[in-house]
């Protein structure tokens, strides 16, 4: 989890090779920032772990990503504010570490991905969401089939949007890729069948979460009688 470099990646592969269960996870801020933000003017807005790598290791995990070897890419999202990451600027070992990201984690995806990397909408969705439900063996989700949640995205693939990290949702006030103009920007989002985000803006329908017992992963894979990467635009 948290791959943040290609000999990480490739070691996974090579596990595969020899026949084991094996997979790649990497988070948006690996595909797209380097180490070049240490030297900006808030560096601290940037302290995780991993750290950021070099500009020549994040094309190499990209590539790794555009070729199927990195099967899920999540948020790693922790929601500190900008008071918090600055409680410690003067000692790393005690500065708050981790980056917000879970809202921004479509576009940012969609853009490395598709609109970088030339991989295509079914590769994203892929890592995004079927991938993701298949490997933790969460039954009726990661397919548009018959019999799954009605639990939906539509974005808008084209759609660009510069981030502003003080006008995004989540608990936080910035985001480590402000200013950044990204695509594939979320526009309607069905939960269990109900609409609640759309043109008019977020609909609460109050708090209706819960629980999902996995499955045990081999019984999970067998049982699926559908392609994973079901797609509907």
């Amino acid at each position: 989890m948290h791959q943040s470099t290609p000999g990480a990646v490739d070691l996974v592969t090579e596990a595969r090779e020899r026949g084991q269960e094996a997979y790649s996870e990497t988070c948006p801020h690996y595909l797209t920032l380097d180490d070049t933000v240490y030297g900006s003017t808030f560096p601290e807005w940037y302290a995780c772990c991993p750290p950021m790598r070099s500009a020549e290791t994040v094309a190499a995990l990209k590539d790794r990503l555009a070729a199927g070897a990195i099967h899920t890419v999540s948020s790693d999202h922790s929601c500190y504010d900008l008071s918090q990451k600055r409680e410690r600027t003067d000692d790393v070992r005690y500065m708050p570490h981790g980056l917000p990201g879970v809202e921004t984690r479509m576009p940012v995806s969609f853009t490395a991905l598709v609109s970088e990397a030339g991989g295509s909408v079914e590769d994203f969705v892929e890592v995004f969401s079927a991938g993701p439900a298949r490997i933790n063996a969460v039954p009726r989700k990661g397919a548009i089939v018959e019999g799954f949640d009605a639990d939906l995205v539509v974005f808008d693939p084209v759609k660009q949007q510069t981030v502003d990290g003080g006008a995004l949702h989540m608990g936080t006030d910035f985001s480590p890729f402000e200013g950044k103009t990204l695509n594939g920007w979320p526009a309607v989002v069905v939960s269990a069948g109900r609409v609640v985000l759309d043109g008019d803006g977020f609909h609460d329908p109050g708090p209706v979460g819960r629980f999902v017992a996995r499955n045990g992963f081999t019984e999970h894979r067998d049982s699926l009688a559908v392609p994973v990467s079901t797609l509907t635009l």
